[in-house]
């Protein structure tokens, strides 16, 4: 069942139709989704009580700066000069391919529990190409998450001398279904305040 509030359509870029759902009002806050994945969460509607939340579908391919170019052209068909960026697991990549590809656009980034970059040529260059990048980024891993080794968060910080790292107790993969006040306080500070966000620098801290 379709909820209260929530708009529902189609945006077309480069010969690709991406599904999406519009929730909320103000600054932009756009969502990288799996395909078939744009259901939104408790943590989308809180953040949509001070954003405009979209959940874009991406088109289902790996990662790529082609992918990164199409997206942008969705968003410019939806009216989105500027906008906040979101992304889970593994669309974390395609995340970092949009900033890159359009960093004038996205005014800051989070991440929540990035999947570890494919060990692939494409993504090397990637690699290579992140200490450069200046977008604020806050990285959100679940501490059940990071208990059987160190989390690909972990690498994604080590990469972004400039990221945020920080670990939300108690919580999974899921983040934002497994802690979606916490997650929605802490990004909702980030994305409004950037370097002058509550959290600190340090990469051990625990939200509780």
């Amino acid at each position: 069942m379709r909820e209260t509030g929530v708009r529902e359509g189609h945006v077309e870029a480069g010969g690709v139709r991406c599904r999406y759902q519009d929730a909320g009002e103000g600054p932009a806050l756009v969502h990288l989704t799996a395909p078939r994945g744009s259901s939104l969460t408790p943590a989308h509607r809180l953040l949509a009580q001070r954003f405009r939340v979209i959940a874009l579908e991406t088109p289902g391919v790996p990662p790529s700066p082609e992918v990164a170019a199409t997206l942008a052209g969705a968003l410019q068909s939806l009216g989105l000069e500027r906008f906040n960026l979101m992304a889970t697991a593994r669309e974390a990549v395609t995340a970092l391919w949009l900033a890159l590809h359009a960093p004038e656009r996205v005014l800051a980034m989070v991440l929540e529990a990035p999947a570890a970059m494919p060990g692939v040529s494409r993504e090397a260059n990637l690699e290579r190409r992140l200490p450069a990048l200046a977008t604020p980024t806050l990285v959100l891993v679940g501490t059940r998450d990071d208990v059987a080794g160190p989390s690909p968060g972990r690498v994604y910080k080590a990469l972004m001398p400039g990221a945020h790292l920080v670990f939300v107790y108690d919580a999974g993969p899921a983040v934002g279904a497994d802690r979606p006040e916490a997650f929605a306080e802490v990004a909702i500070d980030f994305l409004e305040r950037h370097e002058a966000f509550v959290i600190s620098r340090a990469a051990t801290v625990i939200h509780p």
